[in-house]
């Protein structure tokens, strides 16, 4: 596992699979660049140097975990692993439940490198993308972590949560309601005060994806994180907070959110991660910064959101996955797999690989899966498929789908699941009165199991068949680990 962003890069580096582009401006080219190599297969990490109007070393980087192999080498999964294969071994690490592992305050830190205070405080300072051309401003937290303490139970959660730049000492931070740090900074508000927030930006990748991932309430991601990392994260206290911060973060901004009725900003538009401007424009609380620490040379994680979640998640996909995979197992025999279709968002549409056993088993599964917490927000299908068929190849799923589904019987609308403000397909009255909810479809695309015998056998190489020909002819079949 990494420490930091840079030890991540670097190993990246060393695999060749890193570009270096020098003279990128940060006005949408840097955001254009990023979106236009991130639609290539495989595409190399980002590292945007010399950026137009800042000095050298103010860097970003961008395109993290675009790639299956980049993706395993942050989650600390095997390398080889693809597809099927990555959720497998994403079971298997939590496998028995993760032990949390408290972080450790150490007393020297590489984000101490340069301490801002005072009128000393400048956001402007670092070259914060314009990341889409539609965007109401910049935002340096794409890649970054809300840092946040209950006032109650005292507790810390992390969060990656937008960040946008609005002079040199104010941001405002678009947090989803009745979230964590929602309810946190509420708790603050109501007794008259300040929220203290401490914001991460660029850090361990192992960290940052949980902070991406819904923790339950009580639990720190930094517990969390420790646990998955099996060592503790290492963390300083804030110079303005006092809340514990990493201390191999590329940057760290200090300060508070005050009570919106005392100061707000506009906040917005932003393109969000279903690939559309669907929160549009509304008043923030502001984030007045006190302190800014940095490292030298400091990097900007960038994860823009996008159509394609690898281009701003680091396998959140495969997370959610796993959950639900773990789900259907403890309920029902025959689940083959889980995935959730990467070109259909993070949360869209879920395909479950099933070995049917009786009748009614397909759309069991279904319904499990669609009530699991985790992956049921902002569902819009659940499609069932036959063993026979890899649910992370897009391709079988549709020929699936054209092929076995009976239109008559195999559909069904369910309306009333739950949604969030990021949905494009709420009506604007729905949103207005903050109805978040929408409708879900679930698609049997499965031979009907009461005449499956029947089903006219499709063409495929047996198992076997393919196992003889791949040891034959090994030269042409090198060792895949789609599914290891």
């Amino acid at each position: 596992m990494f420490d930091d962003l840079r030890q991540f890069i670097q190993q990246i580096t060393d695999w060749g699979e890193c570009r270096a582009i020098n003279g990128a401006d940060c006005d949408l080219e840097i955001g254009a660049i990023t979106v236009l190599k991130g639609m290539e297969p495989d595409p190399p990490l980002l590292l945007f140097d010399n950026i137009r109007g800042y000095p050298p070393g103010y860097r970003v980087a961008s395109n993290l975990f675009t790639s299956a192999k980049h993706t395993a080498l942050g989650l600390g999964l095997p390398l080889e692993r693809r597809g099927i294969g990555l959720v497998r071994a994403w079971r298997d690490k939590i496998k028995g439940g993760i032990k949390l592992v408290p972080p450790i305050t150490v007393k020297h830190a590489p984000v101490t490198e340069n301490v801002h205070t005072g009128a000393a405080v400048d956001l402007l300072e670092f070259p914060a993308p314009k990341w889409h051309e539609l965007d109401g401003g910049r935002y340096i937290g794409t890649g970054s972590m809300t840092i946040t303490r209950d006032p109650d139970e005292g507790w810390v959660n992390l969060a990656c949560q937008r960040v946008q730049v609005h002079d040199k000492n104010t941001a405002t931070i678009f947090m989803t309601p009745g979230h964590h740090a929602d309810i946190m900074r509420k708790k603050y508000w109501a007794k008259g005060q300040g929220c203290p927030v401490a914001v991460s930006i660029g850090q361990d990748p192992m960290l940052w994806a949980v902070s991406t991932w819904p923790i339950p309430w009580g639990v720190s991601e930094y517990d969390y994180a420790g646990g998955l990392r099996d060592a503790p994260v290492e963390v300083i206290r804030g110079i303005s907070t006092d809340l514990p911060v990493p201390a191999h973060a590329e940057i760290v901004l200090e300060g508070e959110l005050v009570p919106p009725e005392i100061e707000s900003r506009v906040e917005g538009p932003f393109g969000e991660w279903p690939g559309y401007y669907s929160t549009g424009l509304k008043p923030e609380a502001a984030f007045k910064i006190k302190s800014i620490m940095h490292r030298n040379d400091p990097i900007i994680q960038g994860n823009p959101p996008h159509r394609l979640p690898s281009l701003w998640s680091l396998g959140i996909h495969i997370q959610r996955a796993a959950v639900v995979w773990d789900e259907l197992d403890r309920q029902i025999p025959g689940v083959k797999g889980v995935w959730i279709v990467e070109e259909a968002g993070s949360s869209s549409i879920l395909a479950i690989s099933l070995k049917q056993e009786y009748p009614g088993h397909a759309k069991q599964a279904a319904m499990i899966a669609a009530g699991v917490a985790i992956a049921s927000i902002n569902m819009r299908f659940i499609i069932v498929v036959d063993d026979d068929v890899d649910p992370a190849n897009l391709s079988e799923v549709i020929w699936a789908m054209g092929t076995r589904t009976d239109l008559d019987t195999a559909i069904d609308i369910t309306p009333g699941c739950r949604s969030s403000t990021t949905d494009p397909t709420l009506p604007p009255e729905k949103r207005r009165r903050g109805e978040l909810t929408h409708s879900m479809g679930i698609i049997i695309a499965c031979r009907p199991y009461h005449w499956i015998k029947d089903f006219p056998p499709a063409i495929q190489v047996s198992p076997e068949l393919a196992r003889k020909t791949r040891e034959k002819w090994s030269e042409l079949f090198p060792a895949s680990g789609a599914d290891r």
